[in-house]
């Protein structure tokens, strides 16, 4: 069956046919009938006069011969082999194929506006259309999120233009801020920052993130403020610009003039981007986001007090529960957020209780590692960890806005640097640092409307300003005997309640020194073919713990 915006010819055909002609010929066609037929049918195809027609063949091909490259006057003139003014004389033909949007003009704004320095791509809808032999599709083009963005992207390619006067470059910018002045995005943009070329700087920003890319100081600060490209480049250094003071430019790479990089904050990716904001955001240096189907399932066992606790913070977390929690929380005047302390010795299954509650509760979990969140660069940390509780926020707001969506874990693992008592911060930088990243994790909690974790092996060192912010404070202790007698049966099923007891009995092990052990049998299996008899097993958990130092309960 032939689709109905199939076209009867070959559109390509018929172009390669027509721009051969012209090439070369200053404009003087002695018409072939091959050229006339083909001429005729893409005068009807387009819905253009011929030398419109002639134009966009010249455009067409120049395409097709320079891998996608644009195409400008001088392009144009050599094509067709005449000066450049005979062609700038097409002028209104190219504005009828701007206006129809079969081109795209790079540098100005309305189609209408066609100066000597620009330069002309084809639309991906024409592009599509030819290239699939079917009816010309364009889909009308507003002053919407799209316009915007192309709109950016123009600025920033003006801006960069090393070849185009400042006195230029600021008048057509100026020109399109203008028109664009009842825009949400333009309007916010002018009341924050009251200086053009503060806000050229802020435009050639947001181009580069559009393109994908972080801004280089440097560059930037020539492209923009040229002789005072010092000045501007102490404010930024010092942090005391108006961009950065009005948080819409951040430092993603921190130090002198030439190294150091920009980007727009998150808070200005909202303004530009709204909720396509998420596709252009970096996470904080030390995360990752783990999803629950990406945790394997496992088995844990607690002491009984420990375990009472357990369920009662992850029955808390199912979402059937959560929510009307929250909002009874809320109507009381009482904070929303759930904080929780896991605390005790190692390998005693804190993490993994953290994973496997964020599987059962189906929550993704924004992992912080804190070694990684702590910067070179001296104020960078305080800035990284904001960064951490932005970023959450952020993964809530698209959990609140998803009718599915549930409220991700925010866990800090092994939290005993940020969590340990405040010191005099006479000690030094590091210790300001320190006292300083703490302060901005109070104050996070203090307004926490998600979940919040912490896992601590130091508890005794905790500071006294986050105990009473943790509504659940649990502690991990070895498992008894109980416990562990489940821990080995669920891990070595073969072996006989009486081995059980024995081993269960005579050693204080952690869930994870029996994993170490576990680990170690499945290795000699491998390598032997044999499991450990009891003797064998004994002096495996004697081996686990260094120097010896077992505590033994009754005789072996």
């Amino acid at each position: 069956m032939v689709n109905k915006d199939s076209v009867r010819f070959n559109v390509l055909e018929a172009i390669s046919v027509v721009a051969n002609k012209l090439s070369d010929s200053k404009l003087r066609i002695r018409k072939t009938q091959e050229f006339s037929k083909a001429q005729e049918r893409l005068d009807s195809y387009f819905k253009t006069k011929s030398s419109a027609t002639w134009i966009l063949c010249g455009i067409i091909s120049h395409y097709f011969d320079n891998e996608g490259d644009g195409c400008n006057f001088n392009k144009l003139s050599n094509f067709f082999c005449v000066p450049v003014m005979k062609v700038v004389s097409y002028t209104s033909d190219i504005e009828t194929l701007l206006k129809k949007g079969y081109i795209t003009n790079t540098v100005g704004l309305d189609s209408e506006e066609v100066g000597i320095q620009n330069c002309f791509e084809l639309s991906s809808e024409f592009l599509q259309s030819i290239i699939s032999n079917k009816k010309i599709s364009i889909t009308d083009k507003n002053e919407g999120e799209d316009f915007v963005f192309s709109t950016i992207r123009k600025m920033g390619r003006l801006i960069d233009n090393p070849f185009a006067p400042n006195c230029d470059k600021t008048l057509q910018i100026k020109d399109m801020e203008t028109k664009l002045s009842n825009n949400a995005f333009f309007s916010s943009v002018i009341k924050l920052v009251s200086d053009f070329h503060d806000r050229m700087f802020f435009y050639d920003c947001c181009s580069d993130l559009l393109d994908g890319h972080e801004s280089h100081l440097s560059t930037t600060l020539d492209n923009v403020y040229a002789d005072n490209k010092f000045i501007l480049a102490d404010d930024f250094l010092n942090e005391s610009h108006i961009l950065l003071k009005t948080d819409l430019i951040e430092f993603t790479q921190k130090g002198n003039l030439m190294d150091s990089e920009v980007q727009p904050t998150a808070k200005a990716k909202e303004m530009l981007l709204g909720e396509k904001a998420k596709f252009f955001t970096k996470s904080a240096k030390g995360t990752e986001i783990i999803q629950p189907q990406s945790i394997k399932q496992k088995a844990l066992f607690y002491a009984r007090e420990n375990e009472a606790e357990i369920n009662r913070l992850k029955s808390s977390l199912h979402e059937e529960n959560l929510r009307p929690i929250q909002k009874r929380l809320l109507e009381k005047g009482l904070p929303q957020g759930i904080a929780v302390l896991l605390y005790g010795a190692p390998g005693t299954g804190k993490t993994e209780s953290v994973y496997q509650i964020a599987k059962e509760t189906g929550r993704q979990i924004l992992h912080v590692d804190i070694s990684s969140a702590k910067s070179c660069w001296f104020g960078e940390s305080e800035k990284n960890i904001k960064k951490v509780f932005t970023d959450y926020r952020s993964l809530c707001k698209t959990a609140k806005s998803d009718k599915n969506g549930k409220m991700p874990i925010l866990l800090f693992n092994e939290a005993d640097a940020i969590l340990s008592k405040r010191k005099d911060s006479a000690s030094g930088n590091v210790v300001q640092t320190e006292n300083a990243m703490q302060n901005i994790i109070l104050e996070e909690m203090e307004k926490l409307e998600g979940i919040m974790i912490c896992t601590t092996n130091l508890a005794t060192n905790l500071d006294t300003a986050f105990e009473r912010r943790f509504l659940f404070k649990i502690k991990f202790e070895n498992p008894t005997v109980e416990a562990k007698q489940k821990i080995w049966k669920s891990k070595l099923d073969w072996l006989n309640d009486d081995m059980i007891l024995s081993v269960a009995q005579n050693y204080d092990l952690s869930g994870g020194q029996i994993d170490n052990i576990v680990r170690k049998i499945t290795m000699d299996e491998i390598l032997t073919g044999k499991r450990p008899d009891l003797n064998e097993l004994h002096q495996l958990c004697k081996s686990e713990r260094l120097g010896n130092a077992e505590k033994r309960i009754g005789f072996f």
